[in-house]
């Protein structure tokens, strides 16, 4: 790196710090991976390369009538991330899922795919999702069920489950710090994130910084 290059890239990562610390977060973590970035853990599943993609978030029943928006926005999400880090992915939009879902009985993942023309499902059974911590704390916990259809084929061929994940990892966030649409925003990139990294190789520390914010 030229001494002018490197100067200049300390001085975006000085400026990176201030603004995290007069934002009223600690986050000095999240700046390490700036550093040396690379991509050192491994998608589990690369069967998405190269396919049309569906990516569908059902949320259980007691959600669906409390909460539909997250689920449709955590797919947005979802396919969003997938579409920047899966090569050759051709990921549907999510108003083409959302409008087959409100116009047809639900039967079944590789159903809704093939109904959209679609190679792959990334099914994601959303059986847990709040954002409360009594009343006047926010931390988010979410559970949930991620399964890849093969539409031809009509078989699972990955499976991953997310058990009570919680962020931030070990505190709660004061509601008068910010707004809950303001956290259910962060809260949902930071478990869209999480979801999508299952299909793609990425920096292990960027992980360790998302999901361990200090506020």
């Amino acid at each position: 790196m030229q001494p002018r290059l490197h100067h200049s890239f300390r001085l975006a990562v000085l400026a990176l710090l201030l603004t995290c610390l007069a934002g009223g977060c600690s986050m000095i973590t999240t700046v390490a991976y700036l550093v040396a970035p690379e991509k050192d853990a491994p998608a589990e599943f690369k069967g998405l390369r190269g396919k049309h993609v569906a990516v569908v978030c059902k949320p259980i029943v007691e959600l669906e009538f409390s909460d539909a928006s997250s689920a449709r926005e955590l797919a947005t999400m979802v396919g969003s991330k997938l579409t920047q880090n899966v090569r050759k992915a051709r990921v549907i939009e999510q108003h083409e899922v959302a409008r087959w879902i409100d116009e047809n009985a639900w039967v079944d993942y590789p159903t809704l795919g093939k109904a959209l023309d679609a190679d792959i499902v990334v099914g994601i059974d959303l059986e847990q999702f709040r954002m409360h911590e009594g009343s006047t704390l926010y931390r988010g916990r979410a559970t949930a069920n991620v399964r890849v259809y093969d539409v031809a084929e009509k078989r699972v061929l990955f499976e991953k489950r997310l058990d009570d994940f919680t962020f931030p990892g070990d505190s709660a966030v004061p509601a008068t710090d910010q707004s809950e649409t303001q956290f259910r925003a962060l809260f949902l990139q930071v478990l869209s994130a999480k979801i999508a990294r299952s299909f793609h190789a990425y920096d292990s520390r960027t992980t360790f910084a998302e999901e361990n914010l200090t506020f």
